[in-house]
C-alpha cells in the first residue's frame, strides 16, 4: 500500500512538472504562429492542458496492462468535469475571498462575459447525455454525435470573436539552455509529452493496485485521484486570475476543459471502450449537472458570487467520504 501511495505522489509530481512545461511551450508557439488570443484561451489551451488526462486515458486503456485499465480510463473522463465543478471552482471561490480581504479585489462577486453562457449550456445538455449509451447502446452513433457537438461548439465560439492576436508570451523555460526560442519550444513540447506519458503510467498502475487492496472501485478511485493530479495547471491559473480580479479568464480557464470532457473525450471513449459505467459515473454527472445549472444562472446575469463557486465543495466532500470511507 505504501509503495502504491508513494508512486501516486511521484506520478503527480511528474505530471505536474510535465504539464507546466507543456503549457509554457504551447503558449509560446501559439504566440509565434500568431494565433487568436481568445481562441487559444477558450479552445486550444484547454485542448492541450487536458492532455495529461487524455494520456492517462490512453495509457490506462491500451498500454497499462492493468485489468481495471478501462475503468480507470473512463473514470478519468468523468472525473475532470466533476473535479472542476466541485474542488476547482470551490478553490477559486476561496481565492476570491482571500483576494478581497487582502485588497487585491474590489468585491466578492466575479464579473464575467456573457459569452460564457455557451459553454455552460453545452455542458448542461451534453454531459448528462453521456449516460444514455450505457443503457441503450449505439456507441458508434453517440460517439460521432459528441464529436460533432464539440466541432459545432468550436465553430460557434470562433464566430463570437476569437480572433485577436496574443500580445506576448513567456519564452520557453528550456531557452535558458537553448538560445533558439522556436527550436527550444518544440524540444520542450516533445519532452513534456514524454514526461506526461511516464507520469501517467505511474498513476494508472498505482490506482489499480490501491483499488484492489482496499476493495474500492477503480473507476471511483480514479475519478478522485487522477483529476486531482492532472487538473493542477489549469486550477492554479484560475486561482491566480480570480485572486487578481481577472474574472472571465479565471472561469473560462476551467469551463473550456469541462466542455472537452462533456463532448470530445466521451466521443473518443465511446469509440474505443465498452463504456460500462457504475454509480460513480452517475454521481459525477449529477453533481456536475447541478453545479453547472447553478453557475449558468449566475453567468446569464454576468455576476457569480464567491459562495456560488464554493457550493461545489459540498459535492466533492460528500463523494470523497462515500468512496474513501464507506467504499461505495
Amino acid at each position: 500500500m505504501i509503495s502504491h501511495i508513494a508512486s501516486i505522489f511521484f506520478g503527480m509530481v511528474v505530471v505536474f512538472i510535465a504539464a507546466l512545461l507543456f503549457v509554457n511551450a504551447i503558449e509560446y508557439l501559439a504566440f509565434v504562429f500568431e494565433m487568436g488570443g481568445s481562441f487559444v484561451g477558450a479552445i486550444l489551451s484547454p485542448l492541450f492542458t487536458s492532455l495529461p488526462e487524455m494520456i492517462v486515458f490512453i495509457v490506462a486503456v491500451f498500454f497499462s496492462g492493468a485489468a481495471s485499465g478501462e475503468e480507470i480510463g473512463i473514470g478519468t473522463i468523468f472525473g475532470q468535469p466533476f473535479m472542476a465543478s466541485s474542488l476547482s471552482y470551490g478553490l477559486v471561490g476561496i481565492s476570491v475571498l482571500i483576494g478581497f480581504y487582502l485588497k487585491k479585489r474590489d468585491d466578492l462577486v466575479l464579473e464575467v462575459d456573457k459569452s460564457l453562457v455557451i459553454p455552460y449550456a453545452v455542458i448542461s445538455v451534453a454531459f448528462p447525455l453521456t449516460l444514455v449509451p450505457a443503457f441503450f447502446g449505439y456507441h458508434l452513433f453517440f460517439g460521432i454525435l459528441f464529436l460533432l457537438i464539440y466541432l459545432g461548439y468550436v465553430v460557434l465560439m470562433y464566430k463570437k470573436g476569437m480572433s485577436e492576436k496574443i500580445d506576448g508570451a513567456e519564452k520557453p523555460y528550456i531557452c535558458r539552455l537553448i538560445p533558439n526560442r522556436n527550436l527550444g519550444g518544440i524540444i520542450q513540447l516533445i519532452a513534456a509529452v514524454i514526461l506526461l506519458y511516464y507520469g501517467s503510467h505511474e498513476l494508472v498502475n498505482s490506482v489499480d493496485g490501491i483499488s484492489k487492496e482496499i476493495g474500492v472501485s477503480a473507476l471511483g478511485l480514479a475519478l478522485i485521484i487522477i483529476p486531482a493530479a492532472t487538473a493542477i495547471p489549469e486550477t492554479a491559473s484560475a486561482l491566480i486570475w480570480s485572486y487578481r480580479g481577472r474574472d472571465t479568464l479565471s472561469v473560462a480557464s476551467l469551463i473550456g476543459e469541462k466542455v472537452l470532457y462533456s463532448t470530445f473525450y466521451p466521443g473518443i471513449g465511446l469509440l474505443v471502450t465498452s463504456w460500462v459505467l457504475d454509480v460513480h459515473a452517475y454521481m459525477s454527472v449529477a453533481g456536475t449537472f447541478i453545479i453547472s445549472l447553478l453557475l449558468l444562472g449566475f453567468v446569464m446575469r454576468q455576476r457569480i458570487p464567491w459562495w456560488g463557486l464554493c457550493s461545489g465543495l459540498v459535492f466533492f466532500v460528500f463523494y470523497s467520504v462515500l468512496v474513501l470511507v464507506y467504499h461505495v
